[in-house]
């Protein structure tokens, strides 16, 4: 697909979005270093980085029926104004408490941004070329998190942390003009919404539909994967079990990205030749072998290919799921379905490090390659199940 392919409208959103994924991740690392300057302790400063995903969970559902009821553009815009409140706040926040606020201020406003958008993104294109979009959009929203996240020390270090929330929330407030100055968006969004609307009942067969749950279940054992073993216990091992530096450490994670941007270009466009369905049986199926060839290989070569390997059968998972997804339903109820399987890597996200952290200190290292190993491969019967609905 060629660029003329990829209207006005989708262009300005991939902006916006990579706009509001880099000012949120320019201070997401630091957060538990603020949450202690302020005076939180212990389970405190816990809270202060789950507040966010709490929040971001019980709002991820409900985005759906928001967004089909009063439409994308004004969904959208409420969700990054209530971010540029919250990160604003998070500035002027005296004590955790304050922090904690804001920061779930902040999460209920991510779904309403960020899950309307996807489902906005797939419903502009039909089902030919729906997969290569969905593709690049995530890949510049993943490219937004790497370069936030790269520059969150220098940027604080500059101009300490109450001036790098206000700098952040400068940057969503820009997002937000863009979103809501130009005509386009909000002109599609007429168009999406006039159709029909979400009912209640039309949640609940969304929540039950068979292709759905599927798709949700393989996003949320790779969730599990990657935020428990590749985000959580594996630098812990790579430092203390394999003595690699924290620049090497860093090296690894970086191969896994490129390894990501390979899969954006080109696991979307294979998905819309061949199909959905062995795109995620590949991604699954390689995933669990790979994740398990882990505990065998120490040396840093070795574990830079797997690494690099690993971005790219993650990233065909994480670039199908969506639309699958949504092609799981009728159209008006793409938002809901948005926010199940959203609701399913958030609670992998949050499940991932506490289960691995509890295995590796109790049993070591090896069997957390093991167990997610045995999730993913547990989910390669139901994907081999999947019907697919175009």
């Amino acid at each position: 697909m060629s660029g003329r392919d990829y209207s006005a409208t989708y262009f300005l959103l991939c902006g916006i979005a990579l706009l509001a994924m880099f000012s949120t991740s320019l201070i997401l690392p630091l957060i538990p270093i603020y949450a202690k300057q302020i005076g939180a302790t212990g389970v405190v400063i816990g809270f202060s980085v789950a507040a966010y995903w709490i929040s971001r969970i019980v709002m991820e559902i409900p985005s759906g029926f928001v967004s089909q009821r009063f439409g994308y553009y004004r969904s959208m815009a409420v969700g990054l104004g209530l971010n540029v409140v919250g990160t604003a706040l998070s500035a002027y926040a005296v004590n955790p408490i304050q922090f904690v606020l804001a920061r779930a201020l902040m999460g209920i406003g991510a779904p309403l941004f960020f899950a309307v958008a996807t489902t906005f993104v797939l419903n502009l294109f039909d089902a030919e070329r729906r997969g290569g979009a969905m593709g690049i959009f995530q890949g510049i929203e993943f490219a937004g998190t790497i370069v936030g996240s790269t520059f969150s020390g220098y940027v604080v270090s500059v101009f300490d942390f109450r001036l790098s929330f206000l700098f952040s929330a400068g940057l969503i407030l820009i997002a937000l003009i863009l979103v809501v100055v130009p005509p386009h968006i909000r002109s599609e969004s007429v168009r999406m919404t006039a159709s029909s609307s979400l009912s209640l009942s039309a949640m609940r067969e969304v929540f039950w539909n068979r292709r759905l749950l599927i798709v949700s279940s393989a996003t949320f054992a790779e969730f599990i994967m990657s935020t428990g073993i590749l985000m959580t216990v594996f630098p812990l091992y790579a430092s203390e079990g394999l003595g690699f530096s924290l620049t090497s450490i860093g090296l690894l994670m970086g191969s896994r990205s490129v390894g990501f941007v390979v899969a954006m270009f080109s696991m979307g466009a294979i998905s819309d030749r061949v199909g959905r369905k062995p795109v995620l049986l590949f991604g699954v199926g390689a995933t669990a072998v790979l994740i398990a060839v882990l505990n065998f290989v120490s040396s840093f070569v070795g574990l830079v290919a797997a690494f690099f390997l690993l971005g790219i059968t993650t990233g065909a998972i994480w670039i199908v799921c969506p639309v699958l997804a949504a092609e799981a339903v009728e159209p008006h109820q793409r938002g809901a379905a948005i926010g199940t399987y959203r609701t399913f890597f958030d609670l992998g996200s949050i499940l991932g490090p506490i289960v691995m952290s509890a295995v590796m200190e109790g049993y070591g290292i090896a069997p957390c390659f093991y167990l997610a190993s045995a999730l993913l491969f547990a989910n390669l019967v139901p994907v081999l199940r999947l019907d697919e609905k175009r």
